[in-house]
């Protein structure tokens, strides 16, 4: 089965987008603020933030955003398992790989 996620590809851009100037995150801040879908590229400046000033901005931003999405709720997300085969010992799992049942994984047309 092919693999959807393009390792090497996030690799590269998490290399090629080290140090974003404070003008870059400000802008992809603003981005997401507008509710503007962000691109691998910009949640990259905004993962390689090192600045302090820059982080808590990005921090008070999702603050924001969540609030003027949500509202005062809680909101919670379930995964959508595709297949019970995994490589992790995740201690509260019951999909770790040293489970021993019979390890399944949907095809992309299966899905």
């Amino acid at each position: 089965m092919k693999n959807f996620i393009d390792h090497d590809e996030i690799i590269e851009i998490l290399e090629a987008t080290r140090n974003p100037t404070q003008e870059q995150v400000k802008t992809i801040i603003q981005k997401s603020l507008n509710k503007q879908r962000l691109s691998l590229f910009d949640t990259a400046l905004l993962v390689n933030a090192n600045d302090p000033t820059l982080v808590a901005e990005i921090k008070d931003a999702a603050k924001t955003l969540k609030q003027n999405i949500y509202g005062k709720r809680i909101v919670l997300f379930a995964p959508l398992y595709i297949g019970n085969l995994c490589i992790n010992n995740c201690t509260y799992c019951g999909f770790k790989a040293r489970i021993q049942p019979k390890k399944e994984q949907l095809s992309l047309v299966m899905i």
